[in-house]
Formats: C-alpha cells, sequence, structure tokens
C-alpha cells in the first residue's frame, strides 16, 4: 500500500485491503490502512456518516456477541444491508465503503476471520470519528 495518502480520492481502497490481515491478524499496515480509509470516509465528497458506519458495525457488533457461527445467516445478511445503504446514501465514502466491506466479506469464513475483520472496523470507526466524521 502506498504510504502516501494525501490523494485519498483517487486510491483504489478495496486493492489495497490485504486479505491476509483476515487471516494473519492484524499488523501496523493494517492500523495505518485505518487511519487513512477512517480519514477517506470522514472527508470525501458526501462523506459517510458516523450513523451509517454504527448500523453496519452494530449488526456486525451483535453477530460478534452471539458468535459468528451462531449468527451465520445474519452475517450473510449484511451484504445485501451494505449494498442497499450504499445505494441509498450514493456519497463517495460510501461506495468505497462498499467495495471494501464486499471485498473483505468474501474472504471471512470463519470466527477467525471475522474477529480480525471486526478490529479493522473499530479502527476504521475510531479513525473516523477522530478525523471529524459526522
Amino acid at each position: 500500500m502506498p504510504n502516501n495518502h494525501n490523494n485519498h480520492n483517487n486510491q483504489n481502497w478495496a486493492n489495497s485491503f490485504r486479505s491476509k490481515w483476515l487471516s494473519e491478524g492484524l499488523s501496523k499496515e493494517t492500523v495505518e490502512y485505518s487511519k487513512a480509509f477512517g480519514k477517506h470516509l470522514s472527508q470525501s465528497y458526501k462523506g459517510i456518516s458516523t450513523s451509517q458506519i454504527r448500523n453496519i458495525y452494530g449488526e456486525l457488533k451483535r453477530i460478534e456477541l452471539k458468535g459468528f457461527v451462531n449468527e451465520k445467516t445474519s452475517f450473510l445478511l449484511l451484504k445485501p444491508k451494505v449494498a442497499y445503504a450504499a445505494k441509498r446514501h450514493s456519497s463517495v465514502g460510501m461506495k468505497d465503503f462498499k467495495k471494501v466491506f464486499d471485498k473483505a466479506y468474501d474472504k471471512i469464513n470463519d470466527e477467525k476471520s471475522f474477529l480480525n475483520f471486526m478490529q479493522i472496523m473499530e479502527a476504521t470507526l475510531a479513525y473516523h470519528k477522530s478525523f471529524g466524521g459526522k
């Protein structure tokens, strides 16, 4: 992933997302990605609101608390919910969020990869808020 995050709008966030973060766990590279992505989501033209992220994150958190194995159907239904949200709130930030979510979603197949994804989401949400996300 490029170290220069000054031009966030031209970055292909889905291509920069590393599937190995889901299988192997987080690294400093993951945190840097979450920081840059959270900033992009908060500052892109018609950015994504905290409530839009929180709606998805809240559902992910509920799945986490009940256990990924027990809530696999709820997880599977998140992809169409994110697609609907991206269409409803057609901002650059929401479209980029959907692309990253879709890439991660396709690689989440067990509790470990789900929990690693949750950590990435938590970091991204925290940075989104820290950069002034509304």
